[in-house]
């Protein structure tokens, strides 16, 4: 009689244990869960005068050396198809006329200067 109030205490011990790990494990969960409030998208237009074809230097505002762009499409809401900066290439390693290209938002510059034609 004793082993078995025994084995039934032990039991019940088991199934509080359990049941509280469950219960507390679920809670942080719930405390983990993340949720992305509703909201619009701000983008700022592309300058006028930054037109397909030109060279630009651009400079960021994390800083460090302007980086010149060839403009290759414009589109109205910041964002530019440009061949990778001048400073970043190096041309033997390319086809002529088949540089890398990648969109970049003039919205975030700090700084857009025109550059001369390559001579």
């Amino acid at each position: 009689m004793a082993s078995r109030r025994s084995v039934l205490l032990l039991s019940l011990g088991a199934l509080f244990l359990a049941a509280t790990a469950f219960t507390t494990r679920s809670t942080v969960l719930a405390q983990d869960l993340v949720r992305l409030a509703s909201g619009s998208v701000v983008s700022l237009r592309t300058p006028e005068f930054v037109q397909p074809g030109k060279r630009y230097a651009f400079t960021w505002a994390g800083g460090g050396p302007a980086q010149t762009y060839v403009v290759k499409t414009k589109r109205e809401d910041g964002w530019v198809l440009v061949e990778v900066a001048d400073e970043n290439t190096n041309p033997i390693y390319f086809v002529p006329g088949d540089l890398p290209t990648r969109w970049l938002n003039v919205g975030t510059a700090i700084s857009i200067q025109e550059m001369r034609p390559h001579q």
